[in-house]
C-alpha cells in the first residue's frame, strides 16, 4: 500500500496559496467599491432628475385676488422645468368667487390630474387649504349716477338730459366685489318721489346675484311741460290762448305730464285749472268730435269706391271711438268709427 505523506514544506505551501486567494479576493471588491464611488457624482442628477416632479404647486393659507373667476396661477406659485404643462397649470379656472371661497390640496390636485397626464408630473405643497378672498371696493359715484338716469329713462317719459342727480347719501357704507360686477335697479315702477328717491340694486358677478343693497338720491326733473296762464273754468274747452310751454320742476314722477299744445288744444278741462298750473292727463279730456244727436258725414268703400252719406250720430265720441249712427235714409243703424269732427267711417 502507498502512503502520501507530507514534506515539512508542503503546509507552508498550501497556506500560501490560500493567502493569495483571499488577497486577489478583496482586490476585486475594493475596485468594485471604487468604481461605484466614482460614478456616484456622475449618476445621481441622472437618478434625481427621474423622480423629480416636472412641476411643483404651492399653496397659500389666504390669497386676495382682484379677478372673480380665478385661475390656478392666481392663487398659487408654479414652477417646474417642463414650460409647457407650467402654463397649461396656470391657467386650470377654478370657477367664481364672490366673496371668500375655501379650496383644498385634494381639490387642486383633482383639477390637476385633469391636465397631467400622470400624478407624478406634479407636487403640491404648502398649506393644506387656501382661502380665496375676493377683493372690494366702493362704487363710485358716477357708475351709480348712471344706472339711476338710465332706470328713470325707462320707466318715465323724462330724457335723460332732463334729469339731474343731486346727490347719493349712503355710498361709502356699500361694498361690492373687485373686477367686472353687473349692476341693475331690482326696484320695480316709477319712484314714488324723486326727492328722496330709495332704490333697490342688484350686483351680479359672472352671472350670479352676489349682493343687493339701497341707494338713496335725491333727483331734479326739469323739463318743458304745458302750463296753464289764467284761470281755467271746470269742463272749458282749452284754446291756445289759455296755455303756454314752459320749462317746469317736475314734483311728481308717477304723473303723466301734457309737453306740447298740440296734445291738449281742444280738450275739455276736468276741473277748475288755477294760473301756473301743469296740466296732466288727469286734468284734461279730450273733446267729443261727434256728439249724439247731431248730422254727421259717413264714408265708406263700396268695390273700391269711396262713397258718403249723412247719418245722425246716436252716441257721443272721440277720435278714433266706435259708436252707433242711423242711416238718414233708410233708417238703419250700424256701428262706425270717428274719424275727425263730424265725420265716422266704415272700416272693411
Amino acid at each position: 500500500m502507498h502512503t502520501t505523506r507530507m514534506t515539512p514544506g508542503s503546509r507552508p505551501l498550501l497556506l500560501n496559496h490560500k493567502f493569495r486567494c483571499l488577497v486577489v479576493e478583496g482586490r476585486v471588491r475594493s475596485l468594485l467599491v471604487l468604481a461605484c464611488l466614482l460614478l456616484w457624482p456622475v449618476c445621481r442628477p441622472h437618478h434625481a432628475a427621474a423622480w423629480e416632479a416636472p412641476c411643483t404647486i404651492q399653496l397659500q393659507a389666504q390669497v386676495l385676488i382682484w379677478n372673480a373667476t380665478p385661475v390656478l396661477s392666481d392663487i398659487a406659485g408654479l414652477r417646474g422645468s417642463d414650460e409647457m404643462l407650467v402654463k397649461k397649470l396656470g391657467q386650470i379656472p377654478l370657477g367664481p368667487v364672490t366673496e371668500a371661497r375655501t379650496i383644498s390640496r385634494a381639490d387642486i390636485l383633482a383639477l390637476v390630474l385633469k391636465v397631467a397626464q400622470y400624478a407624478g408630473q406634479v407636487e403640491v405643497t404648502g398649506a393644506g387649504f387656501t382661502r380665496i378672498v375676493l377683493e372690494q371696493r366702493t362704487p363710485e359715484a358716477a357708475e351709480i349716477e348712471a344706472l339711476l338716469k338710465a332706470h328713470l329713462v325707462s320707466v318715465t317719459a323724462w330724457r335723460e338730459e332732463e334729469i339731474e342727480i343731486r346727490s347719493i347719501d349712503n355710498l361709502h357704507s356699500i361694498s361690492l366685489p373687485a373686477g367686472a360686477v353687473q349692476l341693475r335697479i331690482s326696484s320695480r315702477g316709477v319712484p314714488a318721489n324723486f326727492r328722496r328717491m330709495l332704490l333697490s340694486v342688484e350686483a351680479s358677478l359672472a352671472g350670479k346675484s352676489v349682493r343687493n343693497f339701497w341707494v338713496k338720491a335725491d333727483v331734479r326733473v326739469r323739463a318743458r311741460v304745458v302750463q296753464a296762464v289764467r284761470r281755467i273754468p271746470f269742463r272749458s274747452v282749452l284754446a291756445a290762448g289759455d296755455l303756454r310751454e314752459a320749462e317746469c320742476e317736475i314734483a311728481d314722477p308717477r304723473a303723466g305730464y301734457i309737453r306740447s299744445l298740440d296734445a291738449v288744444i281742444g280738450s275739455i278741462a276736468k276741473r277748475a285749472l288755477i294760473e301756473g298750473e301743469v296740466l296732466t292727463q288727469r286734468s284734461v279730456e279730450p273733446a267729443s268730435l261727434v256728439r249724439s244727436g247731431e248730422t254727421v258725414r259717413l264714408t265708406a268703400s263700396v268695390n273700391g269706391t269711396q262713397v258718403s252719406t249723412l247719418v245722425r250720430a246716436l252716441q257721443n265720441g272721440k277720435l278714433g271711438d266706435r259708436i252707433k249712427v242711423r242711416n238718414i235714409d233708410s233708417d238703419r243703424a250700424l256701428f262706425a268709427f270717428v274719424t275727425g269732427r263730424g265725420e265716422v267711417r266704415i272700416r272693411q
